[in-house]
């Protein structure tokens, strides 16, 4: 099984930092991480936040491949629902290019409200605009001149340049319902599941590649089993110094999905993480991804909001020395 490690460049104001401090320390993560031997580092995308998540993907993806030369490069998600399909043909495609073929592609329809007003799209339009973004990325990096007329975009006789390395970076779906499986199935392309995401969905996507003529067994699941990891000594003394930032974490996106924050730390429910020694965080991994199937990859977040750096370096550290070696 292969790892990678997710970062989101947040910087929130309960531990506010100068943000150049932030881009770069969470840069040097990125490199660490091909130092030390994990497979892929992953970028995710949202706008107008308090704490700065990372609203520009390719920029600093582009800005890791200057200082890397294996680890692949991915993104979970482009929001590719608020985004032009050309404008993001070409962002990737030079990318791509830039990394020397590593870039990973994740699309994903979205879901904040807030982000679809400020931007002017329709949140219901969102799963329909990332159909069409994906058929036109197809086309786009073809290099040849194309046309498109769509619901939502169309255009004449264009032709997208560069294309990307080798025959373009492979394109990951993410979501957790039916619809993202099926729109994945369809589609032909590769799946990365909400957390949480039953497994019978993940055996709708595996149902809908068959339904559509591709095999199965070769596209691969890479899954969020958890939405941290922190590799330490003491669980009882790693829990402490990570739960308060797992709780910013956890209420965050609850009350983006609309739904009420956590009272308190002490409501944070400690199951979710994976806190600990590395035997017991290798087994937590095996058990949450059991009931998947075939995972080829697991990602999570490699250093929870506002927690210092040389802690989320110690237990990227530790899970690349103790923990990938027993996924051998």
């Amino acid at each position: 099984m292969k790892f990678g490690v997710w970062l989101d460049f947040r910087n929130p104001v309960r531990w506010r930092r100068p943000w150049e401090e932030v881009y770069e320390e969470t840069l040097s993560l990125a490199v660490d991480a091909e130092e030390q031997g994990f497979e892929s580092v992953w970028l995710s995308e949202h706008h107008l936040t308090e704490d700065g998540y990372l609203p520009s993907l390719f920029p600093v993806l582009a800005a890791i491949a200057a200082r890397t030369r294996r680890i692949r490069l991915g993104t979970a998600m482009v929001l590719a629902s608020l985004t032009h399909p050309l404008r993001l043909a070409e962002d990737a495609a030079v990318t791509d290019l830039l990394s020397g073929g590593r870039l990973e592609l994740g699309l994903s329809a979205g879901y904040r409200e807030l982000e679809f007003e400020a931007l002017g799209v329709l949140r219901a339009h969102r799963g329909a605009r990332t159909e069409e973004t994906v058929e036109i990325l197809r086309r786009a990096w073809s290099g040849e001149p194309f046309s498109y007329a769509g619901k939502h975009f169309s255009f004449d006789d264009v032709t997208v340049t560069p294309v990307p390395a080798r025959q373009g970076p492979p394109v990951w779906l993410g979501g957790g319902g039916p619809a993202a499986a099926r729109r994945a199935g369809r589609h032909g392309l590769r799946f990365l599941p909400d957390l949480g995401t039953p497994p019978e969905t993940v055996e709708l996507y595996r149902q809908t590649l068959a339904a559509h003529g591709h095999d199965p067994a070769r596209f691969g699941i890479t899954a969020l089993v958890t939405p941290g990891v922190y590799v330490c000594e003491d669980a009882e003394e790693g829990w402490q110094e990570i739960r308060e930032h797992y709780w910013y974490l956890l209420s965050t996106f609850q009350e983006w999905f609309g739904n009420p924050g956590l009272p308190s730390v002490d409501d944070l429910p400690r199951e979710l993480f994976l806190v600990g020694p590395p035997d017991v965080v290798a087994e937590g991994i095996r058990e949450r991804v059991k009931p998947l199937g075939d995972v080829e990859r697991v990602i999570f977040f490699g250093r929870a909001p506002g927690l210092p750096v040389e802690r989320a370096r110690r237990s990227l550290g530790l899970f690349a020395e103790h923990v990938v070696p027993r996924f051998g």
